[in-house]
């Protein structure tokens, strides 16, 4: 019987070594840093993107995540296929700090490495954010930020939530 439950361990230990991480783990409550995961919905709003004005004229600059001074549009040309949503969450001693949401084509760049985790299902990316919402220790402006975030997912599973929210109240 020894032998049996030692062969059980060995494949339950292996299964969890090999197994993905769950977007609600992503990023990790310990990673600080930019972390960064293109959602996977169809209805995705994908011409967020950072300008500049510069006689009149709109122009795409791309967006450096750590500046003071962002101005966001989602008139420009950086817009992506539908579905290729980019968010961007800064986490300072595992909480997220800020979180922004920009087209997949938009040029980014920070202080430091921003962590790729690839791509999220729509339903993994929700219930990252339901934790980040639903977190009443988090400051106002990160707990608004990610609200926004699940609005231009325009994902049905967003808006269903949101509802709830909007309901329960």
């Amino acid at each position: 019987m020894r032998g049996i439950e030692v062969a059980f361990l060995i494949l339950f230990v292996g299964t969890l070594a090999s197994s993905e991480p769950s977007a609600a783990a992503v990023p990790a409550a310990d990673a600080d840093g930019w972390h960064s995961w293109q959602v996977d919905e169809a209805n995705a709003s994908t011409e967020m993107c950072c300008f500049t004005r510069q006689r009149g004229d709109k122009s795409r600059g791309g967006c450096n995540l750590d500046g003071r001074n962002i101005s966001f549009s989602n008139h420009g040309d950086c817009s992506a296929a539908p579905g290729t949503l980019q968010v961007y969450v800064l986490m300072d001693a595992g909480r997220p700090k800020d979180i922004r949401v920009l087209s997949s084509n938009c040029p980014v760049s920070a202080d430091a490495d921003i962590t790729d985790h690839g791509l999220v299902s729509s339903d993994d990316n929700i219930a990252w954010f339901r934790t980040i919402i639903e977190d009443r220790n988090l400051g106002h402006d990160v707990r608004e930020e990610a609200l926004f975030a699940l609005v231009l997912s325009e994902s049905d599973a967003a808006y269903a939530y949101l509802d709830r929210l909007l309901t329960s109240q």
